[in-house]
């Protein structure tokens, strides 16, 4: 009995130093931490003509200042890129450029997400190349009736992922995508608010039982990924790297099989962890019942114990839900109320209009949006402990410990649409202080001039 006690202190003892040497957030140049919260631009981008979004700068703006959306997951394609072999789109990139610096121009900070669902162009998904898929596209075994991931159980789409993911055999697929992203990595090294790429969006291995068994992962992707980090830190040193465990399980909330992911630069880390989240049969079931609450709450708790092992922040991101499914706002505010527990940014899938979105096709407001628009810390200059917002009050509260060596404010987003006839401020615990508010967006500036003061705020709707 002695042994067993003595050990499960030891492991608390691990765990709790573990939680205590590595940042929960990402961090701005100044040092801030950082919360993000934003969409995935978007969706519709997959299969449009140009493979760009349907927004345009004003829809950008309307983010910024009218929502407090802070941050873009931005998807770009592999198979747009280089469509054929060692021939690269300039246009493409151009274009995407052009839109990144939309949000770039307000501050807005960017993750471009090299996006693939069903592996390629090649065989029905997008993503990867045509040239890149090891079968031609012929009639499809799976019915359209059926959610559209499970084509991923097509011969074509499996006999894809296994030979892209088979280095000794097949190393000129991967070795391409790694020259992709350094020709990304090279156009947007020197933009401050472009933060970081997102390797490969949802990895999947083909082989269904070796992907649940942890093989794929282990293995396969475990060294895909320290052969594609290295490769864009020689080309960028200073965005942060974002990585993502296997989607198909993970997603619905089993634990990942991925060992720890390292960064190779110089200096301190900076990576990140991008897990999504979608349980199981909330979507395509009945939707988010009391009996699905537990799945979102198993998925927060396995997601921070491989939090604890790749010693990292968590981005979620994706998530989503359509609004005709029961329980939408419930599962929404669920999701929302455990990030800010354990400080996790976000990124919502997606703006694409109609639909999950949470714009109608004609730019009204669907019922989505009201779920993610909230008062939030944008970016804290110290420690940030906690935080807070209720959607039914509007009620916000934050505490941090604050650090005068960082000359920038905490920055909260306080958006108009939620406080349009004003609010309460309270700030305790820092006398020496000055606020000013930003006439655009609306955003709390708080500066506290002393350093180590347990800083508490609370913001109240009038």
């Amino acid at each position: 009995m002695r042994y067993f006690i003595l050990t499960w202190l030891a492991f608390v003892l691990v765990i709790t130093s573990s939680q205590a040497q590595f940042d929960r957030e990402i961090h701005d140049a100044y040092g801030r931490a950082l919360i993000l919260h934003g969409l995935n631009t978007g969706g519709d981008a997959k299969h449009s003509a140009d493979h760009q979004p349907w927004i345009k700068e004003k829809d950008v703006d309307r983010e910024h200042t009218e929502f407090g959306f802070n941050s873009v997951r931005y998807l770009i394609f592999w198979g747009v890129i280089e469509p054929e072999r060692d021939q690269y789109n300039e246009a493409y990139l151009q274009e995407v450029k052009k839109r990144v610096e939309w949000y770039t121009s307000r501050h807005m900070y960017v993750i471009l997400d090299m996006h693939q669902d069903v592996f390629g162009y090649g065989v029905g998904g997008n993503g990867a190349p045509a040239w890149a898929s090891a079968h031609p596209l012929i009639q499809n075994l799976i019915p359209d009736k059926w959610p559209w991931w499970m084509q991923n159980l097509e011969p074509k789409v499996i006999r894809s992922y296994v030979h892209f993911f088979m280095y000794k055999k097949h190393k000129d697929l991967q070795d391409h995508y790694i020259k992709c992203w350094q020709k990304v990595a090279q156009l947007f090294h020197d933009n401050p608010y472009v933060l970081g790429y997102d390797l490969m969006n949802e990895p999947h291995g083909g082989r269904i039982i070796k992907t649940l068994a942890g093989g794929f992962e282990r293995r396969q992707l475990s060294k895909f990924y320290k052969r594609l980090i290295p490769a864009i830190r020689s080309v960028d040193t200073l965005r942060y790297i974002f990585f993502e465990p296997r989607s198909f399980g993970v997603n619905f909330g089993m634990k990942a099989h991925l060992p720890q992911v390292n960064d190779t630069k110089a200096g301190k880390p900076m990576i990140v962890y991008a897990p999504h989240c979608y349980p199981a049969f909330v979507d395509i079931g009945g939707g988010y019942t009391a009996k699905y609450r537990n799945q979102l709450s198993k998925w927060y708790h396995v997601r921070e114990q491989e939090q604890v092992k790749h010693q990292s922040p968590i981005l979620l991101g994706e998530f989503g839900l359509s609004p005709d499914k029961k329980g939408y706002d419930a599962f929404l505010r669920d999701l929302n109320r455990q990030a800010d527990s354990i400080h996790m940014s976000w990124s919502y899938w997606s703006n694409s209009l109609g639909g999950w979105s949470p714009l109608k096709q004609d730019l009204t407001p669907s019922p989505i949006l009201w779920e993610l628009v909230r008062a939030y810390p944008q970016a804290t200059a110290g420690r940030l402990v906690s935080y807070s917002f209720d959607q039914v009050s509007r009620n916000f509260q934050m505490e941090y410990i604050s650090d005068a060596a960082i000359a920038q404010p905490t920055e909260i987003a306080v958006p108009s649409l939620l406080y349009g006839h004003g609010y309460d401020l309270n700030i305790t615990g820092a006398k020496d202080y000055k606020t000013e508010v930003d006439p655009v967006t609306n955003t709390l500036k708080v500066f506290v001039l002393a350093n180590n003061s347990d800083v508490k705020i609370s913001i109240k709707p009038r």
